[in-house]
Formats: C-alpha cells, structure tokens, sequence
C-alpha cells in the first residue's frame, strides 16, 4: 500500500515507519522537519535519518494551503496521523485524501474519557468521552475529544475510514517526554522520589513499539475501520509499585516522601517547566481494557518489566553526559512540608 505517515519524526512514529517498511509497503512522511533535529537535553544529541526507502515531505499542516500544496496529487491508500489535534487537522486531512483511501488511523489518547462516567475499571471503550467545549480547563485533552467527535461524524456522514487508536502513557526507549526518565534521574542519582499523595493510585502504560503495531495493524484488518481501540501494554500499577519496580532494575533502594498534592495549588510551588512536574496521575486511575484488542487485532504486548528495564538500558547509553536530573520543583517541596 501506499501509506501516508503524518508525524513520524519521532518515538513511536519512527516503529510505525519501520513497521510498515518491514510489510513493504510504499511509506512517505510528511511533517515540519523540526523534531528530528531536536532531541531532549536529557539525550545525546544524534540527528534521526529516516530509513531507506522512505518519501520525505515538509508541511506545516495548521496552514492548509501549505499543507494541500505539498500533498497536490498524491493518493495514498492509507494514512496514519500520529499528531492530529483537533477538528481542523482532521479535516484538513479528509480535504485532502484521494478516492484512493481506505484506512484512516488517527493516534487519539485514552485521556479523552470522561472521568466522570468512569463507573468500573478497567475502561472500556465504549465508555463515553468527555466534554469538548470551551470552557473545559485541558486544551491537549478538549481538543483532542473534539479530534474524535469530528472523525465519527466524518464516518457515519461520508464512509470517512477512520480508526482510532487511544494511548495510555507511552514509554520506551527515545521516549521525549520526561517521564520514566524522570525516576531513573532520582534513583541513580539517590534523591528521594517526593510522591502527591498516597501512590496507591493504579497507572497504566504502554511501550512504544506496541503503539506501532496498533497503528499499523488496521491496514490488514477491515473489521477495524469505524473501531476504537484501547492501547494498553495490558495491565495497570500503582504509583508505589512502579517505583519499586524501577528500583529493582535500577538496583537501587529508593526512597519515596509523600505529601499532600493540595501544597502544589500555591503559587510558589507551580512548575516552571514540563520536566519539573510529577509526570503520571496522582489524583485518579488509569486502567484501560485490553479485552478489544487481543480479540478483534490479536494483540500480544511488551511486558512491562520487560519493556522498562530495556528502556532503561538504553537510557544509559543515550543519556546526554551534561544532563542534570531537574530537581528544582523537589527542593521546593522539600522545604514547604519540613
């Protein structure tokens, strides 16, 4: 097939990209050319080259015309948009395809459920979504509701061949996000994990290359189109086991202080910057089904202990050598409930 990947540049869209070269299908990339060239701090820096074989394209795809003239004449059979977030990127997309297409795959995120309709765990997907008006306080989370509300209109009004794929948190190796690297820093470095809260509260996660192949398996599955599906590594963990865990294969005690996450509301104790904040949920659980999956896509994941502890490793390898684990947020913290 000739496959349009949207994104691409980095984490999980570069298993996409290998992926769908591994079944020989035709790939080309299209995204602004920035990301590829920007890692992290926390990573050496080592600009991606993509594959052999692979078409690459540069758009900025908020700017239609833009976006239109780069794509003018091609039709790809399949498109997998790993960075649609709201009703215009997907339209701009549906303005675009060719009579040719026949699957859409829109990489969502499981935050859309709406936490008040969560009646049992784990979350189905069948659970409602939640509200995409304006007044509702997370853009990512609003924007990305009003992403999948425009992709099921675009479905049921016109044949639009849509798939939606909902993450929980993605980890993995070249993972840009500071998340698991976040404990790595704190345990290697022999600082206490300071935890909002109790760490009871059940997590869930997925690796990357997991999310590759629930995006690129709907092509050889015609019962997928009109479906969404949970992307869940099959299984959620506290806060307090995910730490232990970590420690374990770190081979490290560590120490965990927790506080009430309440202080966090005072304005000196705000995060200054992405990397400062406590990186998964504290207040609420994430526990998605895997049930879906494994029976209608045959999904087999990664194991957690398995995927983390490889993470891990390549984190040694790939750590940039001046980085410093962000403790600025902790000190803080720290001084606030003494």
């Amino acid at each position: 097939m000739d496959v349009l990947v949207i994104g691409g540049s980095r984490f999980s869209g570069r298993h996409i990209i290998n992926l769908l070269l591994d079944k020989e299908h035709n790939v080309t990339v299209l995204n602004r050319g920035q990301s590829e060239k920007k890692l992290p701090p926390f990573y050496k820096s080592i600009e991606y080259q993509y594959p052999k074989g692979v078409t690459v394209l540069h758009a900025d795809r908020t700017k239609k015309d833009e976006f239109t003239k780069v794509l003018d004449g091609k039709n790809f059979e399949a498109i997998i948009d790993t960075c649609a977030m709201n009703e215009r990127d997907i339209q701009n997309v549906i303005d675009i395809a060719g009579k040719n297409l026949q699957n859409y795959v829109f990489i969502s995120t499981a935050g859309v459920y709406d936490e008040n309709k969560i009646n049992f765990l784990p979350i189905t997907e069948d659970t409602p979504i939640g509200s995409d008006t304006d007044d509702y306080p997370i853009e990512y989370t609003r924007d990305k509701r009003r992403a999948e509300n425009h992709c099921i209109k675009s479905l049921n009004e016109s044949g639009f061949p849509v798939t939606i794929i909902r993450p929980v948190f993605i980890y993995g190796p070249n993972n840009p996000m500071y998340r698991e690297v976040y404990f790595f820093d704190r345990i290697n470095d022999k600082k206490p994990i300071y935890m909002p809260g109790n760490g009871d509260y059940l997590n869930d996660f997925v690796h990357s290359k997991d999310v590759a192949w629930l995006a690129t398996i709907p092509l050889e599955k015609k019962n997928a189109i009109g479906q969404t599906f949970n992307a869940t590594g099959g299984g959620a963990i506290s806060l307090n086991r995910y730490v232990s865990v970590l420690g374990e294969i770190i081979g490290k005690e560590t120490e965990v202080i927790y506080y009430d996450p309440k202080i966090l509301e005072k304005e000196e104790l705000k995060p200054e910057n992405w990397n400062q904040m406590f990186p998964f949920f504290f207040n609420m659980h994430l526990f998605v089904s895997k049930e879906k999956i494994v029976k209608d896509l045959g999904f087999k994941p990664i194991e957690f202990i398995e995927g983390i502890t490889t993470t891990y490793e390549w984190y040694q390898e790939n750590k940039h050598p001046d980085w410093k684990g962000e403790y600025t947020l902790d000190k803080k913290i720290a001084k606030e409930i003494k």
